[in-house]
């Protein structure tokens, strides 16, 4: 049984969070990498790399150094190399973490508003939610190009939860790095993090999110228990 509508969002990171995407961002850096006789990097490493949007991942590959900054004509190669193929290869081994869905349905059922807020541009974002299923869940899909502020800036959260017409203290963020707690924070929202993700652990339990999940069907009772009572009493109903 559907609960009426909320005053609430839940908004989900894409990259690390919904999905597995870093096969195929890898694969498409180390074609670029080597296309340019550039070093190689591990998988593992360019999965690290992800989380900041690609042009942060490029001069992380490139460099080897997460805050490292490329030679721009180098970088310009690169980038118009990876995007071109990334373009072409967006969903080839990209897959839906476990839960992902039956969560999203859930979330709906309950009378949540979902969202999409990724630092991914929208080129790549837009077929990917496509062809694994999940653009018909979200009220709102923003890229990192889509506004002129990415994560961490509150920008996109807050466009959200505009367009929803909910408030930003009864909404949830859920990521899977650092850069989706500061976001969350900026944004006067909760923060919860996913443990399977691309983001640094460490890193991850330092910023205090106000969960941490190892399955993100986990975040349904959580959500369920910190919204304000007058907002939970549809879900008795159930």
């Amino acid at each position: 049984m559907k609960c009426e509508p909320r005053e609430a969002a839940v908004i989900f990171d894409l990259d690390g969070t919904l999905v597995d995407s870093a096969p195929d961002i890898t694969a498409s850096m180390a074609f670029a990498l080597e296309e340019l006789r550039q070093p190689d990097r591990s998988e593992s490493l360019m999965t690290s790399f992800i989380g900041n949007g690609a042009g942060r991942l490029i001069h992380r590959s490139l460099t080897g150094d997460w805050e490292g900054i490329a030679d721009p004509d180098l970088f310009a190669q690169t980038s118009e190399i990876f995007f071109t193929h990334y373009a072409a290869n967006v969903c080839r081994r990209s897959t839906l973490y476990p839960a992902v869905t039956k969560t999203l349905e859930e979330l709906k059922d309950y009378g949540f508003q979902l969202a999409c807020v990724t630092n991914k541009p929208a080129e790549f974002t837009e077929p990917l939610i496509v062809k694994l299923g999940l653009k018909d869940y979200f009220t709102v899909t923003l890229s990192g190009d889509s506004l002129a502020n990415k994560k961490p800036a509150p920008d996109q959260l807050l466009h959200v939860v505009a367009t929803c017409g909910v408030t930003a203290q009864n909404s949830t963020m859920i990521g899977d790095t650092v850069t989706d707690i500061q976001a969350a924070r900026n944004a006067n929202m909760r923060a919860i993090c996913v443990s399977y993700g691309y983001g640094n652990k460490a890193a991850i339990a330092a910023h205090s999110p106000f969960a941490v999940v190892d399955s993100i069907d986990q975040i349904i009772d959580i959500i369920l228990s910190s919204v304000p009572v007058s907002l939970r009493s549809q879900a008795a109903k159930l």
